[in-house]
């Protein structure tokens, strides 16, 4: 069996993890908050994060990790607990909605926004709805989709279980795997969650906060190239994320995908235990290509979170490498930096900038390139144009104007490099602006969401929208 390997990586790290955790009562698993969770929603968990002191790196989240969160900053932030507690008392049950909002919206760009999974951007009318069921305290389910005039689009079905040290996610599930908020180097949901087998952690372990997830996957169908042979396929793809706490207020991580396999490049039962555990895969058998044998990206991050004198901020980074295996050429690469205030007057402010060099997102082997059904695995400002050299600064400010209406505004400069001819580079730089306003009444919101600025082409693009959720 091709999961074999994969399985037997998965049990050794938990197997490490439970010698050193060594929980009284094992609990059971935890049902997760979908990726494209409500603005107002999303950046009130943000603030708890970083305040609370949490330390995964990666999303999604799961409920009984905001919950525990939330508990912590209970009495230090009250203001900010009474706002996000509706909305987790509506978590305590066994099973609940966590979310549910159509949209009216109009866009002149074929390109959706990010959390709306590959939805094409010219859609006008947009349902979302998310929720989970919990049939024990080791077996449940999560699922949420998008539905448009055009059509359904996954964003996640699953099913989990498990303990609280070993959580088994089965299905299609969606993963932000980045310390960025406004950019995802490695994975996100621009496109329709693929379909997975991972295994994590409910609990952080052992008093250094070890958080882990390990999947293995694959992609929609592709052309796939291995020397003078094409042909066509799904690749493989599989991941490993660990991040821990050395000491307090310091998160790293280490984080990696491999993008491999398919048809004429399978290499029988050990090769996801070569692309998880180590940065080389021999050469397939009944093939003739020479190196280039795998995509690879993987990714070392870090983050501080800190209070001086009650004033919380937060500054992150990581630097993510393309590496070929087999191939000793010099590799692209791409980096994120950035810094939150979780708390400026019950508000929020981040500046965060991305770079990435030519060929970081496209492929000599599979044709496309870092996508699955055609859109890109991570985001980030260039995602229609993969064989790029890129770089952004964002600033995102979130005003929380008392418990019922709050402002998101986002200010975004970027420039890609685009390849024009074999001898000359064509430049485009651009202003980016977006923003969301909402209100709520009892346990319904409302709001009204607009952009505009240039696409990687140069192209003035616009989108506005008006939503009602519950």
């Amino acid at each position: 069996m091709r999961l074999r390997s994969s399985c037997f990586l998965v049990a050794t790290v938990v197997a490490a993890s439970s010698f050193f955790s060594q929980p009284a009562n094992s609990t059971g698993v935890s049902p997760y908050l979908p990726l494209n969770l409500p603005n107002h929603i999303a950046q009130k968990i943000e603030q708890i994060a970083v305040i609370a002191g949490e330390t995964s790196l990666n999303k999604p989240y799961k409920v009984a990790q905001i919950t525990a969160l939330a508990r912590k900053i209970q009495t230090s932030h009250p203001l900010l607990f009474r706002d996000i507690a509706p909305y987790l008392r509506d978590h305590k049950e066994r099973s609940s909605s966590s979310l549910m909002q159509v949209s009216l919206a109009a866009s002149n760009s074929n390109y959706g926004a990010p959390y709306h999974f590959g939805v094409d951007g010219k859609s006008n009318i947009l349902l979302e709805a998310a929720g989970y069921a919990m049939y024990s305290d080791h077996f449940g389910a999560s699922a949420s989709a998008i539905i448009t005039e055009n059509g359904v689009n996954r964003a996640q079905g699953m099913l989990h279980t498990g303990i609280d040290i070993l959580q088994l996610d089965i299905g299609y599930k969606s993963r932000w795997w980045s310390v960025g908020r406004i950019d995802s180097l490695l994975l996100s949901n621009e496109s329709e969650a693929f379909a997975s087998l991972s295994a994590s952690n409910v609990i952080p372990l052992t008093e250094y906060d070890i958080n882990y997830e390990v999947f293995a996957g694959k992609l929609s169908n592709t052309t796939i190239n291995s020397g003078d042979s094409i042909e066509r396929d799904q690749p493989y793809i599989s991941g490993a994320s660990l991040s821990f706490s050395p000491v307090d207020q310091i998160t790293l991580g280490l984080s990696h995908t491999t993008v491999f396999g398919g048809d004429i490049r399978d290499n029988g039962s050990k090769e996801f235990f070569d692309a998880l555990a180590i940065n080389r895969l021999d050469s397939a058998s009944n093939t003739s290509y020479a190196d280039a044998q795998a995509d690879r990206r993987y990714a070392i991050q870090a983050r501080y979170s800190t209070e001086v004198v009650g004033f919380h901020y937060s500054i992150y980074g990581e630097h993510v490498t393309k590496k070929v295996l087999g191939d000793d050429s010099t590799q692209p690469s791409a980096a994120t930096v950035g810094i939150y205030f979780p708390a400026i007057n019950e508000s929020s402010f981040r500046i965060e900038a991305t770079r990435y060099d030519r060929g970081f997102y496209s492929s000599d082997i599979y044709g496309n390139g870092y996508q699955y059904d055609e859109r890109a695995l991570a985001y980030f400002v260039s995602s229609q144009a993969q064989n790029t050299s890129a770089k952004s600064i964002t600033a995102q400010w979130f005003w929380s104007m008392g418990a019922e209406n709050s402002l998101t505004t986002t200010f975004g400069w970027s420039q890609v490099v685009l390849l024009n001819e074999p001898s000359n580079e064509l430049v485009n730089s651009s202003l980016n602006f977006s923003a969301d306003y909402r209100s709520r009444f009892q346990n319904v919101y409302w709001g009204v969401e607009a952009s505009t600025g240039l696409d990687v082409l140069g192209e003035r693009i616009y989108s506005v929208g008006v939503y009602l959720g519950f």
